[in-house]
């Protein structure tokens, strides 16, 4: 029994320590963008719950330097109508009518996460998720987000670089 245990605690280590590999032949997946295999999928989820985080906890605070702070290239080459580095948008928009209590997202709720691989150390994560704001009057706001989010590999991890959120007109064709 203690050897089987032994066995059980290696094998999640060393699944847990392995390095995420990405195909980089996608040319048969709709834009480039697949589903990762199952044992990297939480190299790329992590990053993506914790840039969520801190963009629900900035517009939460109203305060996009919560954001900035860990992500301080989505200050850069904001472009709103293209829908790059659009965060502080949000942050102003949410902000100016009522104040806003809580926040729950799901990454997934729409389709699972899809990566393209620019290189070894440069991915492209689609993001088709939700959030959800709860006013202080208890309502809500907030809805459907399709985001591709651009990572960089730094040592071990990854960090966000840039976003792109698909804009109304994008989204419609």
């Amino acid at each position: 029994m203690k050897k089987w245990f032994l066995g059980c605690v290696i094998v999640a280590v060393l699944s847990g320590c392995h390095q995420a590999t990405i195909q980089t032949d996608n040319s048969k997946n709709d834009n480039g963008f697949v589903e990762p295999e199952s044992s990297d999928w939480v190299s790329f989820n992590k990053p993506i719950m914790e840039y969520m985080y801190y963009r629900t906890q900035a517009v939460l605070k109203n305060d996009i330097e919560i954001l900035w702070r860990k992500y301080p290239e989505l200050k850069n080459n904001i472009d709103i109508q293209q829908g790059i580095n659009v965060e502080n948008e949000e942050v102003k928009s949410l902000n100016r009518a009522f104040d806003l209590l809580d926040a729950n997202y799901q990454i997934e709720s729409y389709d699972r996460i899809k990566v393209k691989a620019i290189n070894e150390n440069e991915v492209i994560v689609l993001v088709h998720g939700s959030i959800v704001y709860l006013r202080d009057d208890f309502g809500e706001s907030g809805g459907e987000y399709l985001i591709k989010v651009f990572l960089e590999r730094e040592g071990e991890n990854w960090t966000v670089v840039k976003t792109d959120e698909y804009t109304l007109s994008e989204y419609k064709d």
